[in-house]
């Protein structure tokens, strides 16, 4: 590049990064924020009384009956037991029907017709010593009627491929079954009689999602469409085909298709209930599932009683509680009026959803509203970068929101141009929290320029790992000592899969503040470092090369790999790194400008409140109680807690070795270990099993948590351009 040519490059970029600061500068600015208008209805929310004995699976709701399978277990006896149940929604009566499935027979699937007819599908498995897989398996379709006696069973294993399967049923107004499977359906008439095939492969570039009734009776299925969206497609039984299709079918339901409550579907997408109309091929928003105090990413299926009420099915997976929910519509002026606390959020995201829902029911002041800018609907290769595009707007703009999720955003931007709370007052003040129980360098690593920007309560570790026979025992280098280290090794790929994009991402991710002073809009993009910087990055291809089929792990065994990316999430994930560089290996950390060492704390909630923000004391309130409370199940967020003494406990729980006695069927009793469970394993069959960690390996751990520090979000303006 010519010196003409850089100084042109250079005032380009100067000018896009000044762009992006006025946008930023002016984020929450507008002091003249709308009042938000209060919605005319809401839907609250009765909860059914389900049995207290008894696990429930595959649950629907068809009419006024919530329809399940039971499984039961009697610990004394050691028996189990597994019943098909209906329970009125009406008046809270259960019936079990003795549907006969026959010998080894199991419900797979199952949907209700008009007149209370079951449907199933049952899968079958007979034992044979003599064949090669140990038996045979057989699927059928049955209707039982409402009483739960037979009316007919038709063996469909001569339709369907040796290892096809059958991924949704429904029935239409006329009692005709309809099975999907992979790119097609196949009918059966009233009789259960075969009926014929309609392929769906032609229709479009589609994979089933789901099928089900309209309130029109007739039975559709819901396609992926190639441009990320989904399709609706009517299924003609009398012509054997398919017939109207149907353009911008909103994401959401995977387990079936639901009718209206007044027009043609019910659509949950996890945070809003939608209507589509066929007609004119759009969807209106219902309601939110925070509005009635429930999470959305736990509903599991939808239904509409003949009195015109919205059912929802709830499955908490984080506890296995189950729910039925029974929402009626009232005009919001009947409800008491709580301030409402507006959070922004990339993305949809069913642990932030739980804790609205927790804050929401607890509180009589405020409640949470999320609002996500990632378009589930219209997904494409520019819908995360427009997700991000809007969520700015929203911050220059009058919708600021109270709350932000910080992950995925560029902190150090947001904190310079003054658009974050200082949380470091509100800790302080806090009388249900004190900074004394964060692990410090949490509470460091999240201040920024003397702003705490916000405290996660998880967290995972992101860093490279290489050969500590190439680089030393020691953590940290420089961007000059990994140009030289790819040097010594030019027969070899510095990372798996690199590309240009890939490799300027970890280079800049801890060094983008030394390239670009955010205070005055001036960039060092013509510096000597830089250049050298790009020169390379450009010995890298434009897309990751996936040419073979090896793995990872066996291309660093083998020499072909020098570094890996490493992601802690627990204190076993130090042992694989261990086998992978055969027992000689150091988190080197990404490089750095001053050779120190470039770890990088990463999280899913990192929540912060707006400078702007209206309700600053109920936002933090709404923090206060997300970090304080106790996760009964802390699995569920896959990470390291931010609290000392969680911590301590995590590390003491996950080494202490556990060794259980057993008698075997000659009376002899042995003692065993436990190894810690888990495995991993690759497409090429490069395996390593998990073992109880030991201290030293959590003691590596909680070396890189003390040393590690945000990095600098490079999924911005400034990456694009380069």
């Amino acid at each position: 590049m010519g010196f003409l040519k850089k100084k042109i490059w250079k005032r380009t970029i100067e000018t896009a990064v000044m762009a992006l600061m006025i946008l930023l500068f002016t984020a929450c600015g507008n002091s003249n924020e709308p009042e938000q208008v209060q919605k005319e209805f809401v839907y609250v929310p009765e909860y059914v009384e389900l049995p207290p004995e008894g696990q429930y699976y595959n649950s629907q709701v068809i009419g006024d009956y919530l329809y399940y399978n039971e499984y039961t277990y009697d610990e004394q006896t050691g028996e189990s037991s597994e019943s098909f149940c209906k329970l009125s929604i009406k008046d809270g009566t259960v019936t079990k029907l003795p549907l006969d499935t026959g010998e080894n027979g199991g419900i797979n699937q199952y949907t209700v017709g008009e007149d209370g007819s079951i449907y199933t599908m049952v899968y079958k498995w007979s034992m044979d010593e003599n064949d090669p897989m140990g038996g045979r398996s057989s699927q059928e379709i049955c209707k039982f009627d409402s009483n739960g006696e037979v009316v007919y069973r038709t063996c469909i294993d001569e339709l369907i491929d040796e290892n096809g399967y059958i991924g949704a049923m429904a029935v239409d107004a006329e009692g005709r079954a309809y099975l999907t499977s992979e790119g097609f359906v196949l009918l059966f008439d009233s009789e259960g009689k075969s009926a014929g095939k309609v392929s769906i492969g032609g229709a479009m570039n589609s994979w089933i999602n789901c099928a089900g009734k309209g309130k029109d009776g007739k039975v559709y299925v819901c396609c992926s469409s190639g441009n990320g969206g989904n399709q609706l497609i009517e299924i003609d039984f009398d012509k054997k085909a398919t017939g109207s299709t149907y353009d911008n079918f909103p994401n959401g339901n995977s387990s079936g298709l639901y009718p209206g409550l007044e027009k043609d579907f019910l659509v949950s997408d996890g945070n809003t209930v939608y209507e589509y109309d066929l007609k004119t091929q759009t969807k209106e928003a219902v309601f939110d599932w925070l509005d009635s105090d429930i999470n959305g990413q736990y509903v599991n299926a939808l239904g509409v009683t003949t009195e015109g009420k919205m059912v929802a099915i709830i499955n908490d997976w984080s506890n296995g509680a189950n729910e039925v929910a029974v929402l009626a519509k009232k005009k919001s002026s009947e409800v008491p009026q709580r301030e409402t606390i507006v959070f922004a959020s990339l993305y949809n995201d069913s642990n932030l959803q739980a804790a609205a829902v927790t804050f929401n029911k607890s509180n009589d002041k405020y409640r949470i509203s999320i609002k996500t800018y990632y378009d589930y609907n219209n997904g494409g290769e520019n819908a995360w970068n427009d997700a991000i595009t809007n969520f700015n707007n929203d911050l220059t703009s009058g919708n600021c929101p109270d709350i932000v999720a910080l992950s995925n955003m560029d902190i150090n931007q947001l904190v310079s141009k003054e658009v974050l709370e200082d949380l470091n007052d509100y800790l302080d003040k806090s009388t249900v929290l004190s900074r004394e129980e964060f692990i410090p360098n949490v509470l460091d690593g999240y201040t920024i320029d003397d702003v705490l920007v916000g405290i996660p309560k998880y967290f995972n570790i992101q860093t490279v790992v290489g050969s500590a026979k190439d680089l030393g025992s020691d953590m940290g280098w420089s961007i000059d000592d990994m140009i030289a280290y790819a040097d010594e090794h030019p027969k070899a790929n510095l990372f798996d899969y690199a590309s240009k994009s890939s490799v300027m991402y970890y280079c800049m991710m801890y060094n983008e503040n030394y390239f670009v002073d955010w205070s005055n809009g001036k960039c060092n993009f013509n510096s000597p470092e830089f250049i050298s910087l790009l020169e390379f990055v450009n010995r890298f291809p434009e897309e990751p090369e996936y040419d073979d089929m090896a793995s990872t792990p066996s291309k660093i065994q083998n020499g072909e790999v020098l570094l890996d990316n490493a992601y802690i999430y627990d204190l076993q994930e130090v042992q694989m790194y261990e086998e992978m560089f055969s027992g000689d290996f150091v988190f080197i950390g990404y490089p750095t400008t001053d050779g120190s060492v470039g770890c990088a704390f990463t999280t899913n909630d990192l929540y912060g409140i707006t400078t702007k923000s209206k309700h600053k004391e109920g936002a933090w309130e709404f923090i206060e109680s997300y970090l304080a409370r106790e996760d009964a199940d802390r699995w569920s967020h896959n990470g390291f807690p931010s609290i000392k003494k969680q911590l301590d406990a995590m590390v003491e729980r996950e080494t202490k070795v556990e060794t259980y006695n057993w008698v075997d069927e000659n009376g002899v009793e042995h003692e065993e270990t436990s190894s810690g469970g888990g495995s991993v394993t690759y497409e090429d069959g490069w395996t390593y099993n998990y073992r109880t960690p030991t201290m030293e390996e959590a003691k590596r751990v909680l070396e890189l948590i003390d040393i590690a520090k945000p990095a600098a979000s490079s999924d911005n303006e400034i990456m694009k351009i380069i």
